[in-house]
């Protein structure tokens, strides 16, 4: 690449928003002063703010109305008078008047012919065009003088030379330069000159105007003549985004660019850029700066030769929307020499532009891109072009898909990891969306994905998801938001941003159900407010709820289950099939029939999905976890013991200072402590159903009458109220007491265990010695106690919270962070 040594000079160019009001103009004067003194300050300007659509609608209603739009010839007078007001004197004031008013009667000729023709040519739209930056060229440059500056405007079509193709004229580069060194050479370095952006001239002399930013264009190109040291574009953005904002919220400016990664952005959607902008300065290295005239403060971006600061091997997503699929399909093109040529030269010569093209390497099909305006015509083209293939069925067919988008991931560093496309579509593959076309340039900075245009907004927002802000995206359903439950979505809302900074990982809430009604929005609810917004949701229904999460085509979607229902267990299977993760606190589940447990783990296997159960036995402790650990790792498991439920060890606990079993089981029941109906506790069901879990996660096929459990209930108990059950109790304190009395004579205390060992299961009351971790268990904490090879003079002693609304949904939390992780 071409370098050279550059000039003091720094061309500056304001868009339409910064240069739209008198106080906006007033903020460019001061951020073009603050440029340094030595340095020639170049000014380049777009017509203020909305006054080219004004122009425009001038030219419609002149063409369709057959005369004069003096509504919109007022109020372009008016809106320059009140700004010249404002910002100049008098004198100054009075001299700008009077040359736009030039200006407007110049307009009203040329409207006038219009509306007498019926007609308005791309040259007379050009000539109309120009005049919104020939008015606000000499406003500007007025009001620098107003401010103490010398200052003069410059007609760009005295600079800038162009061919006569109206309406995106292309530049004659060597004259254009030679023109503008001419006009700027003997200029004084003090002097701020303003030029008009976007218009330039003919051979001839007409007016011609250089297309979408063309006053962007206009200000690289002066740049390359003038050999700035840089371009500052200012807008009314803080940069080049990673993506399009209204398609991604998240979007963030970055900092650094390189031209080949600005023009890739540029040529798919980035709406800031236009791919020639770059053209001029690149050629000489000259850094090019995006900044926001309206938030001076943001860095902006800075697009130069590399962009080595930034880490991201993705840079952005960029799109082009409203394309069509053209496909030409046939086993007779195999080998057909010149196949390429035949189809782009006909295409070319009815001037439609190929956006992208991907071809199998069994030519068997070839598949472009163009716009969808142009579908049609390149269709019948191409039909004619191989009209005679089509009657010999060498090709089967030529047809278009409509309502497409391009997606396209952008970076230089791409080319140096491997890998990228790859994750690309498999990012793509678990947002559900369908990639029609694929195409990837031999340099590797961007990657191309053709999908259908309903599918390009969670398209976007997932591979942006991934790649810019290099984070994981969780989808979740939750049913059941009682104490857990409820416990759960405050700690997602408390800990969102800490989960998007330190673990990389955006939790999405989509669906929230109890057994009355539900809430769902693919969008995502609002963690804080979704529980309040229930009772207003949709009647509850299970079987609409797995259909939409099965169709909504989110990407790892993750059920947390926070139930004690049946109902819901059982429609474990259908999430598991449908690639939903599940996260559960419910132990029915995994303590129904051994074939049912088995069916859940061989389709979690199979569907490659996260199915976690870790609080389902002892809250946030790893018991389940540190079995799994050992099992895999080989270590054969000899015993398990465990202290299960944290309501009975504090009954326990309890027993050992002398208080009676009965109002121990009142004060744990008033506090919250125990089920509803403390039966449930006590009956030691819950306990079995832990044992069961652990048994068979150490691989042992067993049922829940192979457990031999010890009931804590009076024999023949009956009761209708948690009151009548302490009344009962009461009659069996004396045996209670009787029982930890002759404990303690032995040196022991009382501990409800369960215990695997020989492949025998039971859960009953034991003795245990004092020093065993059993007994040093506090209030209710739960203990289990592995031993193994490995473990076996020193048994592996997990112990800690068994219970509690804080525990429990933080063990949720762990196995919803741990399934978004683990989930393709």
């Amino acid at each position: 690449m071409e370098r050279t040594e550059y000039n003091p000079v720094q061309v500056t160019k304001f868009g339409g928003t910064s240069v739209g009001t008198a106080e906006r103009i007033r903020r460019g004067i001061s951020l073009v002063q603050e440029i340094a003194a030595d340095v020639h300050r170049v000014v380049v300007v777009s017509a203020m703010g909305g006054v080219t659509d004004r122009l425009l609608d001038s030219v419609d209603v002149s063409l369709s109305e057959k005369r004069l739009p003096d509504h919109i010839a007022d109020e372009l007078h008016d809106r320059h008078a009140a700004a010249a007001d404002e910002l100049l004197p008098k004198g100054e004031r009075q001299q700008l008047i009077a040359y736009l008013e030039e200006l407007w009667r110049e307009l009203e000729r040329l409207l006038q012919g219009i509306a007498l023709l019926g007609e308005c040519t791309a040259r007379t739209r050009d000539s109309i065009l120009s005049i919104g930056e020939r008015a606000s060229a000499p406003l500007v440059a007025a009001a620098f003088r107003a401010a103490g500056e010398k200052s003069r405007h410059m007609d760009a079509r005295e600079l800038i030379r162009t061919d006569a193709n109206y309406g995106e004229a292309h530049v004659d580069f060597d004259e254009s330069i030679r023109r503008i060194r001419a006009r700027f050479e003997d200029l004084p370095r003090d002097q701020i000159t303003v030029v008009t952006g976007y218009i330039a001239s003919a051979s001839d002399g007409s007016t011609t105007t250089l297309g979408r930013s063309g006053s962007d264009f206009t200000a690289t190109i002066l740049g390359l003549a003038l050999r700035a040291r840089r371009v500052v574009i200012w807008t009314d953005v803080d940069g080049v985004l990673s993506a399009d904002p209204r398609d991604v919220p998240e979007a963030f400016p970055l900092a650094r660019l390189s031209y080949t990664e600005a023009a890739e952005m540029a040529y798919f959607g980035a709406r800031i850029l236009h791919p020639r902008t770059m053209r001029p300065v690149q050629s000489l290295g000259i850094p090019l700066l995006i900044k926001n005239s309206l938030n001076p403060k943001a860095p902006g971006t800075l697009i130069s030769n590399e962009s080595r600061s930034v880490e991201l091997r993705v840079k952005a997503i960029s799109t082009i929307r409203d394309v069509a699929v053209v496909m030409l399909e046939g086993s007779g093109m195999l080998g057909m020499p010149g196949i390429a040529a035949r189809v782009f030269v006909p295409l070319a010569e009815k001037s439609i532009n190929v956006l992208m093209i991907a071809q199998a390497s069994s030519e068997h099909s070839i598949c472009l891109v163009v716009r969808e305006s142009d579908a049609d015509s390149a269709v019948e083209t191409l039909r004619s072009a191989f009209k005679r293939e089509l009657v010999y069925g060498d090709v089967a067919r030529i047809y278009s898909i409509p309502r497409c988008a391009i997606v396209s991931a952008v970076g230089d560093r791409m080319r140096h990891h491997p890998g990228l496309a790859g994750r690309m579509f498999a990012t793509l593959g678990r947002s559900r969306v369908n990639v029609l076309s694929i195409a990837q340039g031999a340099a590797e900075t961007n990657i191309s994905a053709v999908v259908r245009d309903d599918e390009v907004r969670r398209a976007v927002r997932a591979l942006h998801e991934a790649f810019p802000l290099g984070r994981l995206r969780a989808h979740v359903c939750l049913l059941g938001p009682g104490r857990v439950g409820a416990h759960l979505l405050k700690l997602l809302a408390e800990q969102h941003d800490d989960l998007l900074e330190r673990v990389k990982l955006n939790i999405k809430l989509i669906a929230l159900a109890n057994s009355r009604t539900m809430l769902w929005d693919a969008d995502g609810l609002e963690f804080g407010t979704a529980v309040s917004e229930l009772a207003g949701g949709r009647p509850a229904n299970l079987d609409w709820l797995v259909e939409q999460l099965g169709a909504c085509r989110l990407e790892r979607i993750i059920v947390v289950d926070a139930t004690a229902s049946q109902a819901v267990a059982a429609r474990y299977p259908d999430f598991l099939e449908l690639g939903l993760g599940v996260v559960t606190a419910n132990k029915l589940a995994k303590t129904l029939d051994l074939p049912f447990y088995q069916r859940l783990q061989k389709a979690a296997k199979r569907r490659e999905v996260a199915f976690r159960y870790e609080t389902t036995v002892g809250a946030a402790l790893p018991d389940i976890s540190t079995l799994k650990y050992l099992v895999r790792t080989g270590d054969p498991v000899h015993r398990i013991e465990g202290v299960l439920s944290g309501t009975l060890a504090y009954v326990f606990n309890s027993l050992d200072v002398g208080e009676s079993f009965s109002s121990i089981v009142e004060r744990a029941h008033a506090n919250g402590w125990t089920e509803p109906d403390p039966a449930d506790d006590l009956s030691g069901e819950d306990v079995a159903r832990k044992l069961l879990i652990l048994a068979r996660e150490l691989g042992l096929a067993v049922e829940r009458d192979d457990i031999k459990v010890e009931s804590l209930l009076p024999a023949g108990l009956q009761h209708d109220t948690p009151e009548a059950l302490f009344g009962e109790l009461r009659k069996v304190d004396h045996e209670w007491k009787a029982r930890v009395e002759e404990a303690a004579r032995q040196g022991k205390r009382l501990r409800y265990i369960a215990r695997l060992e020989d492949g025998r299961l039971d859960v009953s009351v034991r003795s245990v010695p004092i020093d065993s971790p059993f007994a040093k268990a506090p209030g209710r904490g739960n203990v289990v106690v592995f031993t193994t090879d490995r473990y076996k003079d020193e048994p592996l002693v997990v112990q800690g919270p068994g219970a509690g609304l804080g525990v429990t949904a933080g063990g949720l939390l762990a196995d919803l962070i741990y399934s978004a992780e683990i989930m393709p």
